[in-house]
């Protein structure tokens, strides 16, 4: 999968920690990318990928988020 492009929805998921609300910004340290958190289901998060010139919303808390790495299962 390659990098979605601005405005497109994307879900990402939670591997530890604290689950940010719908409305919050995700910020991730290695790139800057950012997303705005649409809405949670369970760790699941529906996110849309924001551009880097889009104003962040001040009533909304900004996550510094990290990727971490994951297994690749077997389709069987």
């Amino acid at each position: 999968m390659g990098k979605k492009p601005d405005w497109s929805e994307v879900k990402l998921r939670v591997a530890w920690g604290d689950i940010p609300d719908g409305g919050d910004e995700l910020v991730i340290e290695s790139t800057g990318r950012r997303y705005q958190v649409l809405r949670v289901a369970g760790k699941t998060l529906h996110c849309l990928v924001l551009p880097a010139d889009a104003p962040v919303d001040p009533e909304a808390t900004v996550w510094s988020w990290r990727w971490a790495g994951r297994k690749k299962r077997s389709r069987s």
